[in-house]
């Protein structure tokens, strides 16, 4: 994604190595890009990150050349761990294909999500209220009686709506398992004939 690819975090090398696939892979992801440009825009975020790199040239870089051959043992297993790391992303990738998505679309998905509870819930009182008003206008007359009348039909209403309801969502999920059921036995018989 071209928004990841000019940040600094994914051009720096190890040992003379080329940047780790792993890492070009997480902060090729929208919200890790996004994260990373955010930190390197906040004055505390980019002095953390100016002490790191004082640190990496004061203490990590002057040893470096000392890691050099113990590193030569070990390089053939960490370049297959990266591999491994990047592939893993790949099927993450390919499950879950929200992280591919802009950090925005990501935001607004999670807030769906969370408030959906509450949307339904306000929707469910809107339903009942709605029935309630509709049902107490056919019982007719005002008073405690054509109350009771109305909260009796309102009760029954909403149970023969969610009876309904359940007859139609059963049904889908008995016609989906026939066409199950119908692949799998289609799939069992042709590797029976083969």
């Amino acid at each position: 994604m071209p928004h990841a690819e000019n940040g600094n975090m994914t051009q720096s090398t190890v040992n003379g190595d080329q940047p780790s696939q792993f890492i070009k892979h997480v902060t090729s992801y929208p919200a890790v890009s996004d994260s990373i440009d955010a930190i390197e825009a906040n004055p505390y975020g980019k002095k953390g990150l100016e002490l790191a790199s004082g640190v990496r040239a004061k203490v990590v870089d002057p040893v470096l050349p000392y890691a050099e051959r113990p590193y030569g043992y070990i390089k053939p297993y960490v370049q297959r761990a990266d591999t491994l790391a990047d592939s893993g992303l790949g099927k993450i990738d390919a499950r879950y294909p929200i992280m591919k998505q802009d950090t925005r679309q990501i935001k607004s998905s999670i807030l769906d999500l969370a408030f959906m509870p509450l949307r339904m819930a306000n929707e469910g009182k809107d339903y009942l209220i709605e029935t309630y008003g509709k049902e107490y206008k056919k019982c007719g007359g005002d008073g405690y009686v054509a109350g009771g009348k109305a909260v009796v039909t309102t009760g029954l209403v909403v149970t023969s709506d969610g009876l309904a309801w359940l007859a139609t969502y059963l049904n889908r999920k008995k016609e989906e398992g026939k066409d199950a059921a119908k692949q799998t036995k289609e799939q069992v018989q042709e590797k029976a004939n083969n």
